[in-house]
């Protein structure tokens, strides 16, 4: 397979201009052809007449797959502040601080762990409605699932029977359980390599 490279000369068949036309390969941002969001960079022939767009090679499209793949659902809910100092506490605990990707990565791998083992499944709707549960829930809780994780989210809701603040508050109440409360030795050094991961 021919890999082109960055001005690298070509010729094809232009869709603005109809007619065969030489090109020259360049970076581009690409559009989605959903109209929703952009792929940027891409290594594409670009018409020398008119500047449009008129060929992407064989090498570029995985970028354009991967994405498409891993598009991103916002998940928000209103908690109560407390729940949000626990979060941080956890990801300092483990060390390495307690940036905003951090606590995403926490609460992803947590989301998973928590679809995957029925004992804490069962737990969520008890924990959502639990003392530590309880405040002015006046602290917006906002991150991005891929596919994967937000089809587990949807999932979750609607077999607890519970709601996006409710599901969350009770995710986040499991995991300092485990991490701060019972001290799972085993649990927090997974964590602490999965969380060196995160920038």
């Amino acid at each position: 397979m021919k890999l082109y490279k960055v001005g690298e000369k070509s010729k094809a068949v232009c869709e603005s201009c109809k007619q065969l036309r030489s090109t020259t390969f360049q970076e581009r941002d690409v559009p989605l052809s959903s109209g929703k969001g952009m792929v940027p960079s891409v290594l594409v022939a670009v018409c020398n007449h008119c500047d449009q767009i008129v060929s992407i090679p064989q090498q570029s499209v995985p970028r354009i797959q991967e994405t498409l793949r891993s598009s991103r659902h916002p998940l928000e809910a209103r908690i109560p502040r407390h729940l949000l100092d626990a979060l941080v506490l956890m990801c300092y605990e483990l060390g390495g601080g307690a940036s905003e990707s951090k606590q995403t990565v926490l609460f992803r791998f947590y989301l998973r762990r928590v679809s995957k083992a029925k004992k804490l499944y069962g737990c969520l709707e008890a924990l959502s409605q639990s003392e530590e549960a309880q405040g002015k829930a006046d602290y917006r809780f906002s991150i991005k699932l891929n596919d994967e994780l937000y089809k587990i989210f949807l999932k979750l809701e609607k077999d607890t029977l519970l709601n996006k603040a409710e599901l969350v508050k009770g995710i986040i109440i499991q995991m300092k359980k485990d991490i701060l409360d019972d001290k799972n030795k085993e649990l927090r050094n997974d964590l602490k390599g999965v969380l060196l991961l995160a920038a």
